[in-house]
Order: structure tokens, then C-alpha cells, then sequence
């Protein structure tokens, strides 16, 4: 081995544990309790807020499952979004995008029906949108891969502002624990920054894609550069929150997504 080849090996052993220490350092927070040491509500609380939540419901969205003929079980929602969705905030609490989400790919995959599926997904949280697809995958009867990105660790125990704090606190892992089937089956949880992760991904295609990390405007073209290439005619990218008041950039961003591609 010459002196080059020497230097080289030492220069990348160097790089790599200041890669591996500034990573530690960069993700610390979000190993740090990021939803606080407390737990945020009563059970009794969480499961009013359920209830109260599974009232929040809209034509729109139920004239848009009639027409495309697919329906989630509404009981099976119900319980996932108790364990994912039910936090205590000031907003009220909705989660209609999971019924969305699973009615256009269940529509899709009956009219497209690829031999195997590649889903992208940013911004995980606790998991909820990441189950939905694998069920529309599973109810679907076909394969695929949901590869879900989030700044949280998947197997840190931490508390959540959900039901099962109660319980002491728990990874995304252990939350999701009762849908384990779906998960071994359909979903990668990957931990990261979606800007320095996403172009790590080395699909050909992404035929499906639930965008709902960063909504500035910057964060939100950022993702949609990294997907696009890998999209053919038909293929869909969804995002969450298309509101001009609370999130102007995300909605700039797909207007501009829109109007050009």
C-alpha cells in the first residue's frame, strides 16, 4: 500500500468520526423529551378528545370516497388515530387526511396495479399516515415499501402527548406495536432530515409520495425536487395542510408545483 492509499485511509477514518460525532450532535434534541417530561392530559381526557375528534367529519370527503368507491374501516381509523392522533392542543383535533390518503392510493393501485409499490413519506410523527398506506397496500393484496422519514427516533422512549404516556414513556415502536403485521410487511421508518436523507434514496420510482415534513416554502420544493425525476405521468404526491393563513409557504410551493410540473 503506498503512502497516498495510507493518507487516504487515515484522512476517511478521521471524517467519518467527526461525520458520526457532528450526527449525534445535530439529532441530541430530538432524543431529549422534544414533547416534554410530562404527560399533557387524563386518559379520560384523550378518550373525550377521540370522541370529539370522530365527529369532525365532512361531505367532501365522503362524496370523494363515494366516487372513487373506497372506504376505511372507520373502526380500525378510529383506534389508530386514538394512539396517533389524539393529542391535546389548542386547534381541534381532525384527522380526515388519513381517510384521503387511503382512498386516492387504494384508487390508484386499482388502476395501476405495479407489480410492487414504492412510497415515499416525510414528517412520520407518530406513525399514522405511515399505517393508512400500508393498509391500503395490504387491503390492495399487493407488495411495496412506505419509506417514512422523521428528525425522531423510532425506538427512543419518550413521552408523545398521546393516550399510551399513561403506560410510561415509549418509542414509536412500542406505540405502533398492535399494527406490527403492517409494519414488518410494508414500512422503513428512517431518521433524518429529509433535505440531506431524501437524495440518499435510490429509487427508480416513487409512485406515491405523502409529503408532510417542513412547510416552509424552501423545505417543501427541496422534497419535491428529489421526488419528481422519479415520477411518471399518473404517479401522486400528496401534502398535508394546504392553508394560505397558517402556512403561506407550502401553499406558495404547491401552487408553483402545480402551475409548472
Amino acid at each position: 500500500m503506498g503512502l497516498i492509499d495510507k493518507g487516504y485511509r487515515v484522512i476517511h477514518k478521521l471524517a467519518y468520526k467527526s461525520y458520526e460525532s457532528l450526527d449525534l450532535f445535530v439529532n441530541a434534541r430530538w432524543y431529549a423529551d422534544p414533547f416534554g417530561t410530562k404527560i399533557h392530559a387524563s386518559i379520560e381526557e384523550y378518550y373525550q378528545l377521540a370522541e370529539e375528534a370522530k365527529k369532525n367529519s365532512s361531505s367532501a370527503v365522503v362524496d370523494y370516497e363515494n366516487e372513487k368507491g373506497f372506504t376505511i374501516d372507520l373502526e380500525w381509523l378510529d383506534e389508530l388515530a386514538l394512539h396517533t392522533q389524539i393529542v391535546k392542543k389548542s386547534s381541534s383535533l381532525s384527522y380526515l387526511h388519513g381517510r384521503i390518503i387511503y382512498t386516492t392510493l387504494m384508487d390508484y393501485l386499482k388502476n395501476r396495479r405495479p407489480p410492487r409499490v414504492n412510497i415515499i413519506e416525510t414528517g412520520t410523527a407518530r406513525g399514522f399516515s405511515a399505517v393508512c398506506m400500508a393498509k391500503a397496500l395490504e387491503d390492495s393484496n399487493l407488495e411495496g415499501l412506505i419509506t417514512t422519514f422523521d428528525i425522531i427516533p423510532h425506538h427512543q422512549s419518550m413521552i408523545w402527548n398521546c393516550i399510551d404516556d399513561h403506560g410510561g414513556p415509549k418509542s414509536r415502536s412500542q406505540i405502533l406495536s398492535h399494527w406490527q403485521g403492517l409494519i414488518d410487511r410494508y414500512i422503513l421508518f428512517h431518521q433524518g432530515y429529509s433535505k440531506v436523507e431524501l437524495p440518499k434514496v435510490q429509487f427508480d420510482r416513487v409512485h406515491f409520495a405523502f409529503l408532510d415534513g417542513a412547510h416552509g416554502y424552501q423545505d417543501v420544493m427541496s422534497e419535491f425536487y428529489q421526488i419528481k425525476d422519479k415520477q411518471q405521468s399518473g404517479d401522486i404526491i400528496i401534502y398535508d395542510d394546504y392553508n394560505k393563513v397558517q402556512f403561506p409557504g407550502l401553499v406558495r410551493a404547491v401552487d408553483e408545483i402545480c402551475s409548472k410540473y
